[in-house]
């Protein structure tokens, strides 16, 4: 199966994170992968999982909310709004890595802003005690609410690169748009094997032998 192969739903994902990403990974080296849990939610790091085979990478990107926005609550304000609506039309449509000539496009793209809230259930006698209370405390029980949820970008792209072969070097826009994305956990798979690399703010690019 080649290593470039898209599910048709409504909202595709590259199969490589399912099949052959998956399996390359295994290989990756132990530190690697034991410092970089998918399911942990730690601002200022992210992870970028790339899939290439001739001119075409697949890739997905998942990041903490705040990397990107600077807040996870839901949005409050039209400043809020604006920057969310900003973000999702610049993960659409900028290539999330590139190369030096900048012959790379978006052909396809999906991004969810999603989440979860871990507000913890007191019980009955805490709910009565804060019924009793709730129009003096409800400003403070909301911002309780909000420390404690955590939504995540769950972004997705299929790329087209004009003349990429051999080795090519790549960097990502993504630490340039976005001030506290700090570190960026790279991992690719290619018909030549497969690698990892961390970004940060002043190391950007990293090579693919394609």
């Amino acid at each position: 199966m080649p290593i470039r192969t898209l599910i048709t739903t409504t909202s595709w994902r590259p199969m490589f994170l399912t099949l052959g990403f998956l399996a390359a990974a295994s290989t990756l080296p132990v530190a690697v992968q034991a410092a970089d849990n998918p399911g942990a939610h730690e601002h200022g790091r992210a992870k970028l999982q790339i899939a290439v085979e001739n001119t075409s990478i697949d890739l997905i990107f998942i990041s903490p909310a705040y990397n990107l926005a600077g807040f996870e609550h839901e949005a409050r304000t039209d400043e809020e709004t604006t920057r969310l609506a900003d973000i999702d039309q610049w993960l659409r449509s900028t290539p999330l890595v590139n190369t030096n000539g900048a012959d790379c496009r978006v052909t396809a793209a999906a991004v969810e802003l999603g989440g979860e809230s871990q507000h913890e259930d007191h019980g009955d006698g805490h709910h009565d005690d804060h019924h009793d209370h709730h129009d003096e405390d409800h400003h403070d029980h909301a911002e309780h609410h909000d420390e404690a949820t955590h939504r995540e970008y769950d972004v997705s792209q299929q790329l087209e690169c004009d003349g990429i072969g051999g080795a090519v070097r790549l960097t990502s826009a993504l630490m340039e748009e976005f001030d506290n994305l700090e570190e960026l956990v790279v991992e690719w798979v290619s018909p030549s094997g497969q690698g990892s690399a961390r970004l940060t703010s002043s190391n950007r690019a990293f090579t693919i032998d394609n």
